[in-house]
């Protein structure tokens, strides 16, 4: 059997000496780490904070405005001071949205841009009731949250079954030696380029809980090619929330953003492409800097405390095929061998190169469902489902086996689909407490006359406050663009300031909020949010001095 000749070359003898001295060291390492609490507890902790203020910040309510796309009309949801809202149906005309006080064309509802309820401006009201927040909601909040998050997480199930599938073939083993081989010295530059990638991905269709799936298969190349684990995960996470950052035609943030702001989505592009390009050169600066301060120095690695736990995580399967081999034969035979097969790589089988270039079409496939075909989660599970019943044949394995490879793969993304549930869950308990508008509305109202230069840098900070609560790209635009568009106006303003400071603030905290996928993506690499904040809090406050400049820059240049 091929598992049985595996090559041991000096990376697997590395982590096959130090996982002999795991018990010893593991006291060691947690003296020398910092404690720092689990994803489920933060998410926990965060959830009953949240649950606690919806009793002390009172409730409040914006009227919205939500298309019917089957009668064609609007329909208005007026809370008068109370929490179940009084439904009125309006003929949708431009008319009708202008008497509302709502600037935005007709056409973006009618065409499906804008899909959820519309905060009508100045229309905010106190409810004398109180929130859907009994005791027993604190509980059930989370539950409806993995409700909510289903899509994402059937996603997820697929995903991990057909790579389960490919991991036994070993054709993820097979093509990361080959890929190794070929990329052999330029490592720091395959990374560059994936992360390049990732952000256009980011930039342009929304790419963001998709980077989940690459993961499994590209931390053990970069990982075998001896880049830092910080590095090698972090790079991916950052390259798409600087992608969403300067957005171009993403149409989950931008497009509803500027729409729901009654602007083009094209207003404000130049900028935002400028400051994509800068700060793409300055994030490949710092990771190029960090690599090579890395390999001077293997100790200055942020998770130098928790390598070999990294290693032993993406690297499990090829130890336990490597102790088994080294249990059957004794040290002589061992080094005989493993000098005999130096230079032999493991056979890359035909099967093996089909079968990853049917993953690779899948997310070719996904990418153009998305941009062209109005394709989702529910599309994107279905792609998957597809490719992991056509891997279950092409293992060769019978139907009880392939079938069973398949479900191991989708246990193993178990815990990821409770955090996005737990994470889900803390968003509902902001909108069913009914305090998410109060927090809205009593950030506007610091707004008055004031300059415009003063405007913008208040609109990132009040944008960086929302996007630590809500951190639903769509959700944030229809919710707050249309309430301070035009406070914009007052202050003679461009509303494209308030779409890129909604795009910058709400961007740069998805890379410390645990309401959105950082700590998803931490749980991914097996790092702590401590060894993430080592590596990203330098690169973090760049970019947040950047953004703020840029938006100044912006403020003073655009009429």
């Amino acid at each position: 059997m091929e598992d049985e000749n595996c090559k041991i070359d000096k990376f697997d003898m590395i982590v096959l000496e130090n996982s002999k001295n795991e018990n010893e060291s593991k006291n060691e390492q947690i003296k020398k780490s910092c404690y720092f609490p689990s994803v489920y507890v933060i998410l926990i902790c965060f959830q009953i904070l949240i649950f606690i203020l919806t009793y002390i910040i009172p409730k409040g309510k914006f009227d919205t405005i939500e298309y019917d796309i089957s009668s064609e009309t609007f329909i208005e949801k007026i809370y008068n001071k109370t929490s179940s809202p009084t439904l009125v149906t309006f003929n949708a005309t431009q008319d009708t949205l202008d008497q509302l006080g709502i600037n935005i064309k007709l056409e973006n509802f009618k065409l499906g841009y804008i899909k959820k309820p519309v905060a009508i401006p100045n229309s905010y009201t106190k409810l004398e009731k109180e929130g859907n927040n009994n005791f027993f909601n604190l509980f059930v909040f989370p539950i409806t949250g993995m409700v909510d998050s289903s899509e994402i997480g059937f996603f997820l199930l697929m995903l991990g079954g057909s790579i389960n599938i490919l991991i036994e073939m070993n054709a993820l083993t097979s093509g990361m030696e080959a890929l190794s081989r070929v990329t052999k010295g330029h490592e720091i530059i395959l990374l560059i380029v994936i992360y390049i990638l990732v952000s256009i991905a980011g930039n342009t269709f929304g790419m963001l809980e998709e980077i989940l799936s690459f993961y499994p298969v590209l931390m053990p190349i970069f990982l075998k090619s001896g880049i830092d684990a910080a590095l090698a995960g972090s790079s991916l996470f950052i390259g798409v929330i600087i992608g969403q950052m300067f957005s171009t035609v993403n149409p989950f943030s931008v497009v509803i953003a500027s729409y729901s702001a009654s602007i083009n989505f094209l207003d404000g592009i130049a900028i935002r492409i400028i400051g994509f390009v800068i700060v793409d050169i300055l994030v490949i600066i710092y990771f190029i800097f960090y690599h090579k301060k890395i390999k001077i120095d293997p100790t200055k690695s942020v998770v130098y405390d928790i390598k070999e736990e990294i290693n032993n995580k993406f690297f499990k399967k090829q130890l336990e095929d490597n102790v088994n081999l080294i249990n059957e034969n004794d040290e002589e035979t061992r080094l005989k061998d493993s000098n005999e097969k130096d230079n032999k790589p493991n056979k890359f089988t035909i099967i093996q190169k089909i079968s990853l270039i049917l993953y690779g079409c899948s997310f070719v496939l996904m990418i153009v469902g998305i941009t062209a075909l109005n394709w989702w989660l529910k599309e994107m599970a279905a792609i998957f489902l597809v490719l992991g019943i056509i891997l279950m044949f092409l293992i060769k394995k019978g139907e009880q086996k392939a079938i069973e490879i398949f479900i191991k793969g989708s246990g193993d993304f178990i815990g990821v689909i409770i955090i996005l549930g737990l994470a889900q869950g803390i968003n509902n308990t902001l909108y069913e407490g009914l305090i998410q508008d109060t927090l809205l509305n009593g950030l506007s109202m610091m707004l008055g006359d004031i300059h415009k230069v003063v405007f913008s840098m208040t609109m990132f900070f009040i944008f960086i406050i929302l996007g630590f609560f809500i951190q639903s790209c769509s959700g944030l635009a229809v919710l707050a663009t249309p309430v301070f568009a035009p406070l914009a106006d007052k202050v003679n303003c461009s509303r494209k300031v308030v779409v890129n400071a909604y795009l910058f603030g709400q961007s740069l905290m998805a890379f410390l909020t645990p309401t959105g996928i950082v700590l998803i993506v931490m749980q991914m690499i097996g790092m702590k949010y401590t060894h993430w904040l080592k590596f990203s809090w330098l690169l973090i406050i760049v970019i947040f001095i950047f953004l703020l400049l840029l938006l100044i820059i912006e403020s003073v240049v655009e009429k």
